[in-house]
């Protein structure tokens, strides 16, 4: 019997008649098929050995699933796993890198990259428990460079918020350097690399337990300014949109391909920071900012008032519903998730599969979920959540 699709999600998490198809597979899915029942097989205490995340910009799902203009995005969504109600945590863009590597936005909702933060997150928690980890940079100079934006055509004295036209890469994208145990610690920025180091890890396959990968600002699909020496602005979706989906093309094929891929349990979360319908939402219509703000678990409270200069009626801030995309190769199949999800739950995901425990959000059981991929491992045993 050959199995294309499995609707899956947490009501039903229970249900059999998940079965490997006859399709070829992994070597690694095709040896651990052979061993024990699908369901049990592929939802048991072992761990992905390697998870990646590739984090795109501003882009909701109405934008990306069944655009025409992304069709290996769209391919991906259709043959792998999708995540049908996933949301930013908030906006902007810099809060829901914070959200998702430290469980809490910590009250910000500035793009500004000077601010800093000095909390327990996700590589501390990887450190502790020796889980090896690198983030992967695209169009970062050097690793651990420390700089606002590169390249940087701006006079001297312009203001660190203000984005350089030319900037490819941007601090404000990467969760690493955004804390302090991590900027202010040689041992771990090094781990903070250019985007090209990816393929050296994978060619001699030593790649880490866990990646994240941010794409530079013109294939992330978020765009540069308009200005001297700008290449593709944000009011060029259709040239952000093929660049994109060929970032995620080149990245997706060359994990796959990978040793490390074929020989150990792994996944590859693709998705989105927040959504966009557009931006500001001083600019949009009810409707709109019902869908910019739409909000997924635990997203922040703001009473009324302004918010990074713009008016807000007071509510949930959410981040608006973006696409999840997941790339599990213990079931290299179509699957579908309906949990109520957002950058919270991913990071529970990641933190449930190497058993580090839980901080911020991601330890509020009653709202933040895992998201149930079928290779998810469970909980050696009962954890408090508070």
């Amino acid at each position: 019997m050959k199995l294309k699709s499995v609707v899956y999600s947490l009501s039903v998490a229970g249900a059999a008649g998940m079965l490997f198809g006859a399709t070829a597979l992994p070597a690694y899915a095709a040896s651990h098929r052979q061993s024990t029942r699908p369901l049990e097989s592929s939802r048991s205490n072992q761990p992905f050995k390697h998870v990646y995340v590739i984090m795109m910009e501003n882009q909701g799902t109405p934008n990306i699933i069944g655009n025409s203009q992304l069709p290996y995005i769209n391919k991906l969504a259709k043959q792998y796993g999708y995540e049908n109600n996933y949301f930013g945590v908030t906006h902007e863009s810099l809060a829901n890198y914070v959200a998702f590597f430290s469980g809490n936005n910590w009250g910000t909702h500035s793009d500004n990259p000077t601010q800093t933060f000095n909390h327990t997150n996700l590589v501390d928690q990887l450190a502790s428990h020796h889980i090896t980890w690198k983030g992967y940079m695209q169009s970062m100079p050097y690793p651990g460079f420390k700089g606002y934006w590169y390249p940087d055509n701006e006079p001297k004295g312009t203001a660190p918020s203000k984005t350089p036209p030319n900037a490819l890469y941007a601090l404000k994208h990467n969760p690493f350097t955004l804390m302090t145990d991590i900027a202010n610690h040689p041992s771990r920025e090094k781990n903070v690399v250019p985007f090209t180091q990816l393929q050296t890890d994978l060619n001699h396959n030593r790649v880490p337990n866990f990646s994240f990968i941010t794409p530079n600002v013109i294939n992330d699909m978020h765009g540069q300014p308009p200005g001297p020496g700008s290449t593709v602005t944000y009011n060029d979706p259709a040239k952000l949109y093929q660049a994109g989906d060929n970032f995620v093309k080149r990245t997706v094929k060359e994990i796959m391909s990978s040793r490390s891929w074929k020989t150990s349990k792994s996944i590859i979360f693709v998705t989105w920071d927040e959504a966009n319908y557009p931006y500001p939402p001083s600019s949009t219509t009810s409707k709109q900012l019902k869908q910019f703000t739409a909000p997924g678990p635990d997203a922040p409270i703001v009473p009324a008032g302004t918010v990074d200069g713009y008016k807000w009626p007071g509510g949930a801030y959410g981040g608006g519903k973006v696409p999840m995309i997941m790339i599990d190769n213990a079931f290299p199949h179509h699957f579908t998730l309906n949990t109520w999800a957002n950058h919270y739950s991913l990071l529970r995901t990641i933190e449930q599969n190497w058993h580090l425990g839980f901080i911020g959000y991601a330890s509020d059981s009653r709202q933040v979920k895992t998201l149930p991929v079928p290779g998810e491992p469970q909980l050696r045993h009962r954890r408090s959540d508070n």
